[in-house]
Parts: C-alpha cells; structure tokens; sequence
C-alpha cells in the first residue's frame, strides 16, 4: 500500500472516529443551548412587542404636546385642528375649572361632553401629572387624563401601537384592574389556561416562566406595560418545539453519517480536493485583488487551506462592512445637510432696507446645525427685532431654536409686539419641552419710530449696545456707548416662574442698535485666541468716529470672516445691526 492511500485512510478514519465522538459529546450541551435559545428568544419577541407599543404610546404625547403648543389658553389654533383631523390624531378636550366647576372651553374636533365622573377624576388628579388609559376590547385608542393648572385635559388619541400588537394573534394580553383577558389564537382551553397563566404574571418587568397546562409544558414569556397598566405575554409549547428539534437532531445524524460514507468513499478515489481548495481560495483572492468585489469561499475542509478560506471571509466581511459603513456615514452627513438648509430657512432675509432704518443679520453655525437664532417682523412704526443662543450646538440645540422660531411665528400672527411677553411664552414652551435640559438666552426689543425709543427685555443675554450720533466735530469713547444691562431674567427654559420685565431707552436717528451671541467673543483663530469683547466695543467706536457707523454690521462682518479664517469654531456665531436713518 502506497504512502498516499496510508495517508488517506488514516484521515479518514480519523475524520470518522473524530466526528463521532463530538456529535455525542456535544448532544447534552447541544440542547442546553436550545434550550437558552428558546428562553432568550421568547423574550426578545415580547420585548420587540413592547417596543411597538412604546412607540405608539410616545406618538401619543407628542401629538398631545403638539396640539397643546398650538392652545392659546382659550381655543386651538384653526391649523392644528386641521393638522388632527386630517392625520387622524383623535380627540383631544379641554376644560377649565373655576371653584370647582368645570367650563368647556374647546376640542380638536367635535365630540361629545365628557360624563361627570371623569371630570370629577381630571379634577383630583395632582398638578403636571399624565395618567393613561386603554380599553383591550378597543385597542386603536388611548384615553390620556392630563391636569395643567386650572385646565383640565382629556384625550381620546389614535394609539396605532396597541393596536398593531393587538392584531398579532400570538400575543395576549391581562388587565389585572379591569380583569380583561386576551388569549393568544391556539391556546387550549381558554378557562383552564386562565389560572395558571395569570398567576406567573408579578412585577412590573420581563421575564421568562414555566408552567404546565392539560399535562404539557409551556413557557410564558411576558412584560408589564406601564402605558396599559396591563401585561403583554405569549405562549410557546415545548413539547412541539422539541419534537421538531429532536427529529432534526436525527436527520442531522443520518446525513451526517451519509455524509462521511460517501466521503470515504471519495477519499479513497480522489486526492484533488486538496489543490482544489487551494485553487478556488487563490481564486477568490485574485478576483478581490483586481475588481474590487468577491463572493465568500465555502470550502468544507477544516485543514489549514480551510481555516485561510475564512479568515479570507473574515476579512472580505470587515472591509464590506467598512464599505457600507462608508456608504452610511456619507448619507448621514446628506441628510445633517438637508436638516442645516431647512434651518436656514427659518431665518430671516440677511437684510432690511427702509425709508426709516436698515437691519442686517449675520449667521455661521459651528456644525451642520446651529443653536443661534435671530428674527425680526415689522409694520409702518413699529420693528420686532430678536436675537437668542441656545445651550450647546448641533441637531439638539437645532431643536430648540425651532421651537423658538414656532413662537415667534405665532406672535407675529397675533399681533404680539411686547418683548417681555413673547420672552415668557417662548420660556412657557421651552420647560414643556425641554424639562429644564435644554436653556437659551435670549434678548427681544422693539424699536418705536415716532417715539425714538427702544424697548427690550433680556434672559440673561449678552447685553447689546447703542452706538449713538457723536456730537458735530466730536469722537466718542467707550463709555459713550449705552449698554442695555437692565430688565434682565433668567435664561429661557430654566424655571417655569421666571418673571419678565422691558426697559426703554432712546434710540435717535444716526445711532446704531448691535446685538450678537458669545459665539462672536469666543470666535478663535489659527493660534487659538478669542477674538474678545473688547474688539468688539473697539470696533463699534472706530466706525462711529469715522462717520460709518451705518457700515457697523458689514465692517464687523468682514473682521469676523477674516479673522477666523478657516477655523473650526467652538460655538455658532450670530450677530445683528440695526442702523436708524438720519431724514
């Protein structure tokens, strides 16, 4: 006998005697781990449940905070009642209890009076607290009970995640309160099963039980749903899951032991299989060398030409998987710059030309999205003019700054134009929907015309300042410049009773109105130093001794761009000049 077929038929009884042994060793642990398995996937199919339902329950709120951001104290906005009711949102009703007596004051669309019971039940309810509510046999709503000072809110909302869950005949679901029950589709005995199921439901977390029903084993998995108030669970019959698994454990042994016969016989008639890996894990290689792309290797050998095949796939994984995270990183960077254009587009023109005055803005973000804001709206006598930083930068200061920018739209509708009044409903909206870890300063005044004069309040804003007209042949200094340091508050979204106060002061023709963000002072160049308040005050001197005081914003603007050059800069920068025409 040659040393070839020697080599052959001790590897191949090797490989028989080998594949034997860890087939029966590895049965014990085999169904040990099947038996993990099936636990660890009973509760990720109830947790992935509970998810949809949270998802439904936080579309809820949302559409709540929503509809409530548009209620002016008496009436929903004709838009968002709109909004509702072609979305499908639901219902929502508010009443307001005055010594103890509850007035309807408006709904998001027509409904009938809600029963005393539940009025009295909104009434007792303590102040800021959400209670929901769902009923099993209607699960496409969720009854939300909110009390919000003297205003009582009810809302009947479309609630998509219960219902979608509920659609699932595999999940069930018990109220303990109510006692409602829901069985899953297929389980027998539904009076029997009550019992038993219910009574492994405890807690208000997740968790994996074993019971016995009819004199077969069954797991419940299940986890307790704060939004129902009520436990989500699912029934798996482990006798039918073993069996399937048993009756593939034997076919797994039949075809292995096939498997080895026909490889024996192989063996004995072929040694080529050997080069033939070789050559198709050369193959593969030099397809991936010269295009770029390749398919994994499947090679059945556990040899070393074998372990090279996938430690080949291994890394043909990892660098298609650098490749779609490529690929994803350059379409999250897209959208952060379609997100950077619809905020552009909630700002203001750059520039206002009247007969009477000339207002210029300047904005520079330190990321994709920025956390400044200004904003001015105007009639014949009257400029609204705004200026705010939010807390941070980027898409969650973004955030902010858009809620702030809803507020102002609603002011200018309404007529608004009390600074200290616009600053305490925009601070109103940013703690409802901040709670507290989200703040913006922020500083709003209105220019009267006939009376020369400029009206403002300030949370905690840089103060602005007032170049005024230098006397005929005179220069001013630093301390000729009026720095609006009064009617000052504590910063937007930090406390819910925060007060806000204007102060007045002239503002004639020829004078210079200049507001900016910290983001300006803190602007750095190459070597890193801050440009600095006092180039700004320096500034804003130089250009009214020299006559330009109307060129302030464009002479700060061009000194800014040049001075940053190319910096990546620590905070968004934002300033605003507004320039009063001599007549």
């Amino acid at each position: 006998m040659s040393i070839k077929i020697k080599f052959l038929v001790i590897t191949s009884l090797l490989l028989l005697l080998s594949s034997a042994t860890i087939f029966w060793i590895n049965r014990t642990s085999f169904l040990d781990d099947k038996r993990s398995y099936l636990y660890s996937s009973a509760l990720e199919r109830i947790q992935d449940a509970t998810e949809v339902i949270n998802g439904g329950s936080n579309k809820v709120m949302e559409r709540l905070q929503t509809a409530l951001l548009f209620f002016d104290g008496a009436v929903f906005s004709p838009q968002i009642k709109t909004a509702a009711q072609q979305q499908g949102w639901g219902n929502i009703q508010i009443y307001r209890t005055i010594e103890g007596n509850a007035t309807f004051l408006d709904a998001l669309s027509e409904s009938p009076s809600l029963p005393a019971a539940q009025l009295q039940y909104l009434q007792k309810m303590p102040e800021g607290k959400v209670q929901t509510d769902v009923n099993l046999d209607r699960p496409e709503n969720m009854i939300v009970y909110y009390r919000k000072g003297d205003l009582l809110i009810y809302g009947q909302l479309t609630f998509e995640g219960l219902k979608d869950a509920n659609q699932k005949n595999t999940l069930g679901f018990w109220h303990p309160q109510k006692k409602q029950w829901k069985v899953p589709v297929g389980l027998a005995n539904v009076s029997e099963a009550h019992g038993p199921i219910t009574a492994q439901l405890t807690g208000q977390g997740s968790s994996v039980r074993e019971i016995q029903l009819n004199g077969n084993d069954y797991l419940v998995s299940y986890t307790w749903i704060p939004q129902l108030q009520a436990y989500m669970f699912q029934v798996f019959d482990k006798g039918q899951i073993y069996s399937v698994l048993q009756q593939t454990m034997n076919k797994t042994l039949l075809a292995s032991a096939l498997i080895i016969v026909l490889g024996l016989i192989a063996t004995f008639f072929s040694v080529d299989s050997l080069t033939q890996s070789i050559s198709a894990l050369a193959g593969g290689m030099s397809l991936f060398a010269s295009t770029g792309q390749s398919k994994p290797i499947q090679l059945k050998t556990n040899d070393e030409v074998g372990r090279m095949a996938k430690v080949f796939n291994s890394m043909l994984e990892k660098i298609q998987g650098l490749l779609r995270q490529t690929e994803e990183k350059a379409r999250m960077e897209a959208e952060l710059e379609t997100a950077k254009e619809v905020q552009t587009v909630l700002l203001p023109k750059p520039k206002v030309d009247t007969d009477h005055f000339t207002l210029k803005g300047f904005y520079q973000p330190a990321s994709e999205c920025g956390g400044d804001l200004w904003f001015h709206f105007n009639d014949d006598k009257r400029l609204f003019v705004f200026i705010a930083d939010a807390t941070g930068h980027g898409v969650p200061a973004a955030l902010i700054t858009a809620a702030a920018r809803s507020v102002l739209s609603l002011s200018m509708a309404e007529n608004m134009w009390d600074p200290s009044k616009v600053l305490s409903m925009m601070n109103q909206v940013l703690c409802d929907l901040a709670k507290g870890e989200k703040m913006m300063t922020a500083f709003a005044a209105l220019y009267d015309r006939e009376a020369g004069t400029l009206t403002y309040s300030n949370a905690s804003h840089d103060f602005p300042m007032i170049s005024p007209l230098p006397p005929e042949g005179k220069k001013i200094k630093k301390n000729d410049l009026v720095f609006l340091t009064d009617a000052n508050s504590k910063r937007l979204g930090e406390s819910r009773e925060s007060q806000f106060h204007t102060a007045t002061v002239p503002l004639m023709p020829g004078g210079v109105f200049f507001a900016y963000t910290d983001g300006l002072i803190d602007a750095v160049n190459g070597t890193g130093t801050a440009y600095g308040e006092r180039a700004v005050i320096k500034t804003a001197v130089d250009c009214t001794n020299r006559g330009s005081s109307k060129s302030l914003h464009d002479i700060m603007q061009k000194q800014i761009v040049e001075y940053i050059e190319n910096q990546e800069q620590p905070d968004d920068i934002t300033f605003l000049g507004l320039y009063i025409k001599q007549t």
